[in-house]
Order: structure tokens, then sequence, then C-alpha cells
């Protein structure tokens, strides 16, 4: 007789992949036009950038079960256009926590209560995302910083996902778009 099949232990011994990027390229702070800081959206530059930014995590194999995005405008706009590249079937979602102030850590534990999401970008804001990374992968001392439309990938063993995680790769945006 076979043994019964436990999903759930099978399940929680399977890793977890964590993307972090910072938005793109965003029309300037204090610009007349947008005088709320949440609403400035991103650049012609900062879109154009982007997507080759974009095509370049596509080339690199990136595959996402979701995309967080800060609720921020330049932030949505980001996730958009990355999701645009990746797939039409990704889904993009907003999260509080990723707002300027908010806790890479606080939504790591949010997301490790939901199993279908195994592998998760999230896009937010400098200088959280430096913090918070440091966190992840248990080196507070760790000097990061994202550049405009940088990213990198956090690797945990199980599910649900507990720092410390291992820091597999940090890309500048400007190697991103050579790949692409």
């Amino acid at each position: 007789m076979a043994p019964p099949n436990d999903t759930n232990a099978s399940r929680e011994k399977q890793g977890y992949q964590f993307f972090v990027m910072r938005h793109g390229i965003a029309v300037a702070r204090g610009d007349p036009n947008f005088p709320d800081d949440a609403k400035r959206p991103l650049t012609p530059e900062g879109r154009k950038k982007l997507k080759a930014v974009a095509r370049g995590l596509f080339r690199l194999g990136l595959c996402v079960d979701a995309i967080i995005s800060s609720p921020f405008v330049r932030a949505s706009e980001t996730a958009a256009i990355i999701a645009e590249v990746l797939g039409p079937e990704i889904t993009i979602e907003s999260s509080d926590f990723l707002r300027p102030g908010g806790s890479l850590q606080a939504l790591l534990t949010s997301l490790g209560k939901r199993a279908e999401h195994r592998s998760v970008l999230v896009i937010g804001h400098e200088p959280d995302l430096s913090e918070g990374v440091a966190r992840l992968i248990g080196n507070t001392r760790a000097s990061f910083q994202f550049k405009k439309g940088g990213c990198c990938r956090i690797d945990f063993e199980k599910f649900p996902p507990h720092p410390p995680g291992t820091l597999v790769w940090w890309l500048t945006p400007r190697v991103m778009r050579k790949i692409g």
C-alpha cells in the first residue's frame, strides 16, 4: 500500500523566490504638476528603460506567480510594464507594505499565508527596499542601494519563507538592459 500523499508537507519543503525591484525613473519630486508624491508617474525615458529592463528579466528566465507593487503611481506603472513583457497571466496586486516607510518583512509574512504564490516580484521605494533586503538576508550592516529599475533575487529554502534568505543575484538596470 502506498503512503498517503501529504501535499502540505511536500509544499512546505519547496523553496520560495522573492524578487525585489525599485520603480523606474519618475517625474522629479517637487514638480508643480504633481504636488502629491504618490501620484508622480514615470517619465517617457523611465518607461523606455523599464521596457528594456523587462526584456532583460524575460531573457534571464524570470517567471513569477504575481507582481506586488506599492500603490504609488510610479510603482504601479512599473509593475504594468514588467507584467506586459513577462506575460499576461501574471497577476498584479497592490500592497501598503510597499509604500514608503513600509516593511518587506511584513509583506513576506503576509505572503507566507498564500501558498499559491511561490515566486513573487515586489516593486517599491528606497531606502526601504535596501534596508529590507539587508534584513531578509540576515545582514543588517550590508550597504545596498537600488538604482531606479534595479532588481535582486532572494531565495528561501522552504515555504512559508523565513529569513534569512540567500541573495542569488543583484542586477543594475544597465546590466538588465544589456541582457535584454
